[in-house]
């Protein structure tokens, strides 16, 4: 009697198990290769269904990028804050030079003081701003003289940072979007219909044309199968029936002879042969 993959009640899974389980049946089928499984029809869809089974069980709620954005808003706050202070300070300075400084660059700098309490997307904008007003030629000399080059040259560099973040989070937040858009009920049945069609595609060569890889793989297979239905509350049973037997020409009731490079496949209606795990 030829050795079967056994038949249990997928739907019964949860949909972590089930991602795992056609994990493991994934792995399998890379180890035994599609091609000695004649599945090569079927191994491309399986695991683009796989993948994506295991896209919607780990959506992950929050940004990676989220942090990196806070810190590199932060730096660019600090050279914001620094700049608009040291001017303030030196409005009052008794040193005349750096007095007409501050006074000079002030009332520029004016409409960026609360920058850093506006949203990411306009403080981007403005710091810009900021910086073609500290680095425009009549304004140099005073920067220079108020000794802020070095934080002048950090908003730009902090700046470029957070931008450079921002569109990586933009690129985070369209994956998330492809992720939402999964649903993991239609998943479930896509990733369980596409195993159903390679266990009949399998479970027919192993009548006509088995292998050692075809042997292995369906050994392999009933043994998480029983762990699978066990964890679901099923128990296993099986039933050998005359259907197992491969028909043979002269058969009453049987049908022509199977030519080894045409299986059969067994469509699960009524007659399903595979031992069954309840």
């Amino acid at each position: 009697m030829p050795n079967k993959i056994r038949n249990f009640g997928m739907a019964r899974m949860a949909l972590g198990s089930c991602a795992d389980f056609h994990d493991k049946v994934h792995g399998f089928i890379t180890e035994a290769t599609p091609e000695a499984l004649h599945i090569e029809a079927y191994s491309p869809s399986y695991t683009k269904a796989v993948q994506q089974l295991a896209l919607v069980v780990n959506r992950q709620p929050a940004f990676v990028s989220t942090k990196a954005l806070k810190d590199a808003d932060y730096v660019r706050d600090r050279a914001c804050g620094t700049i608009n202070s040291v001017i303030n300070a030196y409005r009052t300075s008794p040193v005349e030079e750096k007095r007409e400084a501050a006074e000079l660059l002030s009332p520029q700098l004016s409409p960026y003081k609360a920058i850093r309490h506006h949203k990411y997307s306009k403080q981007t904008a403005e710091v810009k701003g900021m910086y073609a007003v500290l680095t425009a030629e009549k304004n140099k000399a005073a920067v220079t003289l108020l000794g802020l080059d070095p934080e002048t040259a950090m908003l730009l560099k902090a700046n470029q940072n957070f931008e450079k973040i921002f569109l990586e989070k933009a690129a985070e937040a369209s994956e998330k979007a492809k992720i939402r858009s999964l649903n993991s009920d239609t998943l479930v049945k896509e990733a369980n219909g596409l195993f159903e069609s390679i266990v009949d595609v399998v479970n027919a060569y192993a009548i006509v044309q088995t292998s050692d890889e075809i042997e292995n793989f369906i050994e392999k297979l009933n043994g998480i199968i029983e762990v699978y239905a066990s964890e679901a509350g099923s128990s296993t049973s099986s039933s050998d029936t005359d259907a197992d037997k491969t028909p043979t020409e002269g058969e009453e009731g049987g049908e022509d002879e199977i030519e080894p490079d045409q299986p059969t496949v067994d469509d699960g209606e009524e007659g399903d042969d595979r031992p069954v795990v309840q």
